[in-house]
């Protein structure tokens, strides 16, 4: 579920209130992390609950758990539809982020398995041409967005980015436009490649190549799974650099990954053993190096994370 607008929530002495919709959740703590959950009759939308949900969690670290008792809840629309969407009228922070409505565009897009001689992997539809993940950050106070690169209609921004001396210094692709569009189109074609731009507010700031780690090059270079994913990524926008700024795409596009597939368990990177700027952010974050190895074309650095310690890392599950 793609949420367009997003007003200001704050907090209140017993949950949290959008003033300007005239809707709260408001509540009481039990066993000091269980809150339930008091029936609001303003509440008309499930987008109207799903953001009075994330801004609770997020504005209170120690609420693990939520609660709605259908006594209370069960006439309400937007309730049951929560309950149809979560099979449960109480939930837990992970189960709430974890959930393909906290961001999804196709909540329920199929993956289709690729079987070779030696291994079995998942491959995207190859008809996605539309804006596939979109949540507001409410720590930078910005939605952030992607949507699948268009070879066409993003060459222009594409070919930009690639010809920044901060991108070609690691990407090493500052190539002619038409050699640069045949790129975009072999990964736009391609099931185990899924090329992303990315969008802060609908401006666009970066590029990301999401793809199965078994079907790329790294594989014979580290213990693949069968759902394990991999990333490249670029900011080209210099207005979207910083730590702030890496902070919400970095955990954005990994929840998107970890969101897209429920069967990923593990994200995989591989930048230049010495791409320092990079290791000293996304450590913090909750990813690790875990070793460096020898490509063909570059000594690289395996870096990673696990699907538990994200979510507890980046949402306090």
């Amino acid at each position: 579920m793609l949420l367009k607008h997003h007003l200001p929530i704050e907090k209140s002495p017993s949950g949290v209130v959008d003033h300007y919709n005239n809707i709260s959740l408001q509540g009481e703590i039990c066993f000091g992390y269980n809150f339930v959950a008091e029936y609001d009759e303003n509440i008309h939308s499930l987008p109207q609950l799903l953001c009075l949900l994330d801004a609770l969690f997020y504005l209170n670290d120690h609420i693990k758990h939520v609660q709605l008792p259908k006594k209370q809840w069960q006439q309400s629309k937007p309730w049951q539809a929560l309950v149809r969407a979560f099979n449960t009228e109480s939930l837990s922070r992970f189960e709430f982020y974890s959930h393909p409505l906290n961001g999804l565009n196709e909540t329920q897009r199929p993956l289709f398995n690729h079987i070779d001689s030696q291994r079995m992997s998942p491959k995207r539809p190859i008809n996605l041409t539309q804006e596939v993940y979109r949540r507001f950050d409410n720590e930078l106070g910005k939605f952030i967005s992607f949507k699948v690169a268009d070879p066409d209609a993003d060459i222009g921004i594409f070919h930009q980015w690639m010809h920044h001396p901060r991108v070609s210094e690691f990407w090493e692709m500052d190539l002619p436009k038409e050699e640069l569009k045949s790129y975009l189109t072999d990964k736009f074609n391609t099931p185990f490649n899924l090329p992303l731009i990315g969008y802060f507010d609908d401006e666009a700031f970066g590029y990301f190549e999401v793809y199965w780690a078994a079907e790329d090059r790294i594989a014979p270079y580290y213990a693949w799974q069968g759902y394990d994913r991999g990333l490249h990524l670029l900011v080209g926008n210099d207005a979207y650099r910083g730590t702030r700024f890496f902070k919400a795409w970095c955990k954005a596009i990994s929840h998107f990954i970890f969101l897209d597939c429920p069967m990923t368990q593990k994200i995989v990177l591989e930048p230049r053993h010495d791409n320092q700027k990079l290791f000293n952010q996304i450590t913090k974050l909750g990813f690790i190096k875990e070793y460096e190895f020898e490509f063909p074309h570059k000594r690289a650095a395996l870096i990673s994370i696990e699907k538990v310690k994200f979510y507890k890392e980046n949402f306090q599950c």
